[in-house]
């Protein structure tokens, strides 16, 4: 599993039939560590997710099953969309992982 930000839609009006009525979203994974990171992915969304929320997404068979459909063809989805995220700012690693933490949260 991990931790995104949604930054986007993919649109497709031509797409395999197990895939009618899927939504898909383009999802920045966020590095709690502040590594410099360009990746990002394509995941099924059933839940209604939107641009700028942060989302917990699972990869293979975990994203199938929370879509319901073992057979479906997806790599990724989206299996909760985040209220907040909690660091325990004494057991963290880094100043910065605490940081990206409370920015997650909203700056609280």
């Amino acid at each position: 599993m991990f931790l995104g930000k949604v930054v986007g839609t993919v649109w497709s009006t031509k797409k395999t039939p197990d895939l009618e009525g899927v939504r898909f979203l383009v999802v920045h994974p966020i590095d709690l560590d502040k590594e410099p990171t360009r990746n990002i992915v394509v995941v099924a969304d059933r839940l209604g997710a939107g641009v700028g929320e942060v989302v917990l997404c699972a990869y293979g068979k975990a994203a199938r099953t929370a879509v319901g459909n073992q057979e479906m063809a997806i790599e990724a989805a989206v299996v909760g969309i985040v209220d907040r995220v909690d660091v325990q700012a004494d057991l963290a690693r880094s100043d910065e992982l605490v940081e990206a933490a409370r920015e997650l949260r909203g700056g609280d």
